[in-house]
């Protein structure tokens, strides 16, 4: 798999990479050995499953212990790398996709409580700074996890027609099962009582933010909106996302303005507006300071990777 673009010099591989290139997905069963023991990123979505044995993920400088039963979900250009532990026997199931894939089931995922407290508490489609390195299923769950993937690997390998749709019912259930996983495992958390006292706000007011981000939004008017005082308000937002609101929606800006840069032809100056910014050099500078490099260059990049 070669890269064709980097992140602050970290090679980042897109799914077109893969050798099903012209696929939404990808999966496969590796040995951590055999894998890509370099800091990397992906500009898809991946999910991890460890099926048997020991290896270790590096993330955010930091390194976890993975066993058995750990599923780990990786969103779009985060830099991470799986490394061996010393353990023969170790193997790990790789699920790698374009969101578009199952874009139109996004709205009714979202429907889903339990999934939606996965997707937004969880690493599942948020920023980098709030992924968790792992998740741990055990008993019955991890049963059906696995036989998920084995259906996965086997449809994909076999090619029969539709297994592209099998595949994505498939990961649609994956993705709900883990929701439901998740919602039983914040029982023990410390923030336990203040998510389900609070829950329907904060979630409300991500989607709220997620509706309306191109308008001039601030804390204290959010906050009204969903009858909690600024001061509670940002800090149940802190606890139950790991982002302040100021980091959540300029991190969602940036995320808007990023797609548009590659996928629009529009003005940075225009994209700067349309994404929710009010003034271009400030847009500069953050888009600098959290993608690495400015607009243009960002733009100018991912052109040359396409055209390779």
């Amino acid at each position: 798999m070669a890269d064709k673009s980097n992140l602050n010099g970290i090679p980042v591989f897109r799914i077109e990479d893969n050798p099903d290139g012209h696929l939404m997905f990808y999966v496969k069963k590796y040995r951590p050995e055999n894998g890509t023991h370099y800091l990397h990123a992906h500009e898809c979505i991946q999910i991890n499953y460890v099926y048997s044995g020991k290896a270790a993920h590096v993330i955010h400088n930091k390194k976890y212990d993975l066993v058995k039963g750990d599923i780990f979900v990786i969103p779009p250009n985060v830099p991470h790398q799986i490394q061996p532990a010393g353990v023969s026997d170790t193997e790990i199931v790789e699920f790698e996709f374009d969101p578009k894939f199952i874009n139109e089931f996004l709205n009714d995922l979202k429907k889903g409580e339990s999934f939606w407290d996965f997707a937004y508490i969880e690493p599942f489609l948020v920023e980098e700074h709030s992924v968790r390195p792992r998740f741990n299923l055990v008993g019955k769950i991890q049963c059906e996890t696995e036989n998920i993937f084995n259906e996965i690997l086997r449809e994909y390998e076999n090619r029969e027609p539709g297994f592209d749709l099998i595949i994505r019912s498939l990961l649609l259930k994956l993705l709900v099962m883990a929701g439901r996983e998740f919602t039983k495992s914040i029982s023990n958390s410390k923030s336990a009582k203040l998510f389900e006292r609070h829950s329907d706000a904060i979630k409300g007011a991500i989607r709220y933010i997620e509706e309306n981000y191109t308008l001039d939004l601030n804390i204290d008017t959010v906050a009204k909106k969903f009858h909690l005082s600024p001061s509670f308000f940002g800090y149940l937002f802190k606890s139950l996302t790991s982002k302040t609101f100021k980091e959540y929606i300029t991190g969602l800006r940036i995320a808007k303005a990023s797609e548009m840069l590659k996928h629009t032809d529009d003005l940075v100056i225009n994209i700067c507006y349309e994404s929710g910014f009010n003034n271009v050099n400030h847009f500069n500078r953050t888009f600098k300071q959290i993608i690495g490099m400015t607009p243009g260059q960002y733009r100018k990049r991912f052109m040359n990777g396409n055209s390779q």
